[in-house]
């Protein structure tokens, strides 16, 4: 028998040759799923509860996200589900399935399945603490497409209720680098095969500031050199790998801390940037808005609008004028002459990196380059 093989993605992922990855995480990865956070409201269970990475913002409130925007309304989820081209969309929380979110839970499937079409994909992560036949029949009917459990160990028979009822199903879970902790994962993966489970997803166990005193207390640390993994859950998570490859036939997806938070974020960036995209802005590799902002006193700025109008005849839809400052293409202000007429009208000029937002509130500006720096960095 030829031997199985670990395959690692560009996206830093690693999956088993031949049996591949969950739908949802092809749509995760490619940034083309839409996170709905119904909310922070769930059970408190003790397996999960103390490494949650939930920020105080959103745990234990009644409160709604689609990405990193709150809404209020289901148009509000279309709108952002449009803006990112999604092909589907996870449903996570808190806990969706606990009975005073179900009714909003199965609402939102229902409502997007009718707005978009049968083919866009739902997944939804879930503890399973109150999971019943009652449930899925009514997930099943409002149209999901894929389910994914993180039970106590006390409730793994609670997965089997899913089974064969022509829902993918599976386990997501973190890899917490503690010997009692991977034998439990272990002893898991070979439930779940045994039981005929479609996958499990192990994601690298993640240190952040909601969860950081906890985790520290339990003698957890961050990885050097790392922004948000713990020590040791890599290398776990590939050894799990290397040992059950050949044991079991389930689909074994691991998840780095790398493709969750640079490139499924990334890629989201780059869907939503080109949609939202001005005529005076460009799209950088890693989805953000790029352009060229130029700053001073308000009578200059009027004058030097003046100017860009009359004497270089650019077209006003490349220049946008508050009043504070004026917006212009990338290509337009690296020209040696437009430099030039920056400094003769005692003008700053920046190179601005910003999310792909529209509303300020989630706009961010992440670099700001003095003009002339940017070009002796890029050589231009």
């Amino acid at each position: 028998m030829r031997k199985s093989k670990i395959i690692e993605s560009k996206e830093k992922t690693f999956f088993i040759k031949g049996r591949g990855i969950p739908k949802g995480c092809k749509y995760c990865l490619q940034g083309a799923k839409a996170v709905l956070f119904l909310n922070g409201i769930c059970q408190k269970p003790d397996h999960c509860s103390w490494y949650c990475p939930i920020s105080t913002e959103r745990r234990n409130k009644d409160i709604t996200f689609i990405n990193e925007v709150r809404i209020t309304s289901k148009e509000d989820l279309l709108e952002e589900i449009y803006k990112i081209d999604a092909k589907g969309m996870s449903i996570t929380g808190g806990e969706p399935l606990l009975e005073s979110n179900l009714d909003k839970t199965l609402n939102y499937i229902k409502f997007t399945k009718s707005k978009i079409g049968e083919k866009f994909h739902i997944h939804l992560y879930t503890n399973g603490i109150n999971f019943n036949d009652n449930i899925v029949e009514n997930l099943i009917a409002a149209g999901l497409d894929e389910l994914r459990f993180h039970p106590p160990k006390d409730g793994w028979s609670k997965i089997e209720i899913a089974l064969d009822r022509g829902i993918t199903v599976g386990a997501e879970v973190p890899v917490i680098p503690r010997e009692d902790d991977r034998k439990n994962l272990e002893d898991f993966v070979f439930y779940l095969d045994s039981i005929g489970a479609n996958f499990i997803n192990l994601n690298e166990f993640e240190y952040c500031f909601p969860n950081s005193q906890s985790l520290k207390s339990r003698g957890f640390n961050l990885k050097e050199g790392s922004i948000a993994s713990v020590v040791n859950s890599h290398e776990t998570a590939l050894n799990l790998l290397n040992k059950l490859i050949s044991k079991v036939t389930l689909k074994i997806h691991y998840c780095s801390i790398t493709a969750k938070d640079y490139y499924q974020l990334k890629n989201r960036y780059v869907r939503r940037a080109k949609n939202i995209k001005l005529p005076i802005e460009a799209i950088n590799n890693e989805g953000l808005l790029l352009f060229a902002q130029i700053e001073g006193a308000k009578e200059k700025l009027t004058e030097f609008y003046n100017c860009l109008l009359s004497e270089f005849k650019i077209r006003e839809n490349l220049i946008k004028y508050s009043g504070e400052n004026i917006k212009i293409p990338l290509y337009i202000s690296i020209d040696n002459k437009i430099i030039s007429f920056i400094d003769k009208f005692q003008l700053k000029c920046y190179v601005i990196e910003m999310t792909p937002f529209r509303n300020p509130i989630y706009q961010q500006i992440t670099e700001k380059t003095p003009i002339k720096l940017f070009k002796k960095e890029f050589g231009i």
